[in-house]
């Protein structure tokens, strides 16, 4: 017999093994993407501590200085923490969160939460949050005054569970650096 075609079982194994290697891709390719998703949010983190470090170094380097992309006078950051300005700290992180607008993007995307009208959009930094679920993938600034200086608290959670203190963090899953601007 003279056979020029795939028998129906032949088809269906190959049909089979196709769907079998398609379902274990898909799996990996959901870990592969979540773990990227995680490094990103976790080099977000990095990059606005060390970029938020170095901007607040030319203060000292140079009081006539303007940080945080034009949005704030070293001087005037000086002059306040000279008077024990109790609102320094907060002005700064107003201040850097306008300068770091549309520079980074939230790898997990905007929050939205229809049933509750609930908005956040996809830059990644801001000062609004803390300890909810909706703050994943989002680097926030707190802010306080301690002893005159000022201290921005910067904390990005990578995974799920987002829940912890802002100041004294016991979460693995949330990324945290303080830095202290002194007078």
């Amino acid at each position: 017999m003279n056979r020029k075609a795939f028998t129906l079982i032949e088809l269906l194994v190959v049909v089979a093994i196709i769907g079998i290697l398609a379902a274990i891709g898909v799996n990996t390719f959901s870990g592969f993407q979540e773990k990227a998703k995680v490094s990103a949010t976790k080099a977000n983190h990095k990059a606005v501590c060390k970029w938020t470090h170095v901007e607040l170094i030319k203060c000292d380097l140079d009081s006539s200085e303007t940080i945080f992309n034009g949005q704030m006078n070293c001087s005037t950051i000086i002059s306040n923490l000279n008077s024990q300005d109790q609102g320094t700290a907060n002005d700064m992180a107003k201040e850097l969160e306008k300068g770091l607008k549309d520079k980074f993007k939230n790898p997990y995307g905007e929050y939205r939460n229809s049933s509750t009208n609930d908005y956040k959009s996809d830059n990644a930094v801001t000062r609004a949050g803390w300890g909810q679920d909706r703050d994943l993938g989002y680097t926030i600034i707190e802010s306080k005054m301690q002893s005159g200086n000022a201290i921005l608290n910067i904390h990005t959670c990578n995974k799920l569970p987002c829940s912890g203190d802002p100041w004294n963090n016991t979460n693995d899953n949330i990324e945290i650096c303080s830095i202290e601007k002194q007078p």
